[in-house]
């Protein structure tokens, strides 16, 4: 009786491969929602009518701008490329822009007053880096776990903030209460968060 070997069964690559642009559209249509958000940070910032309020807006702005043009030009290279490493570069420039984005959001959201976006950062910045995926690198966990320790860093220091400044017209009552109050859930639960990720990253593949 004849024996005929079995064909090789190739490995599915990893998500991260299959996400690499491979028509023009996809090079550009990420980074334009960028943008589109950026000019929403302004407009809001600007809504609040007072000088932080801006400021804060503005800066999340420049954080968002420059993370667009990070995302073009790491798209870019992987559809020019369409190489492993160049998949592999773009795939940590996304997480760490997004894990940026939503620490960002979070940040902007407590230092105006609006606790409520707060959960928004995360669903949008750091859920989204392991939805869909068979296998989370690594890379992943970690950035998510770094943007939640920053976070909570960022929280604690409007915490003291919000207890030590005097009332005034930058810092009326409503808004002290939300740094002490929001900042103060916000730490805890963005170190818990943190931890969780970073037990995680322990345990994840390298790639």
């Amino acid at each position: 009786m004849e024996t005929r070997d079995e064909d090789p069964v190739e490995e599915t690559p990893p998500g991260w491969v299959l996400r690499t642009p491979t028509r023009w559209r996809e090079v550009w249509d990420i980074p334009v929602l960028a943008l589109v958000l950026a000019a929403l940070s302004v407009v809001v910032g600007a809504a609040f009518g007072d000088v932080l309020a801006l400021v804060v807006g503005v800066v999340t702005a420049l954080v968002v701008v420059a993370g667009a043009v990070l995302l073009f030009v790491a798209a870019r290279r992987g559809y020019d490329e369409q190489s492993w490493g160049a998949s592999w570069d773009l795939h940590r420039t996304r997480i760490s822009v997004g894990v940026t984005f939503g620490a960002t959001v979070m940040v902007a959201s407590l230092a105006v007053g609006l606790p409520f976006a707060t959960a928004f950062g995360v669903i949008a910045g750091f859920s989204q880096t392991t939805r869909f995926a068979r296998s989370v690198p690594r890379f992943d966990y970690t950035a998510v776990a770094w943007a939640f320790f920053a976070v909570a860093a960022c929280s604690v220091v409007l915490v003291v903030l919000g207890l030590a400044l005097p009332e005034q017209p930058v810092l009326p009552d409503w808004r002290a209460a939300v740094w002490v109050g929001g900042g103060g859930a916000s730490a805890l639960f963005s170190a818990v968060l943190a931890t969780v990720h970073a037990r995680r990253a322990s345990r994840a593949p390298l790639e």
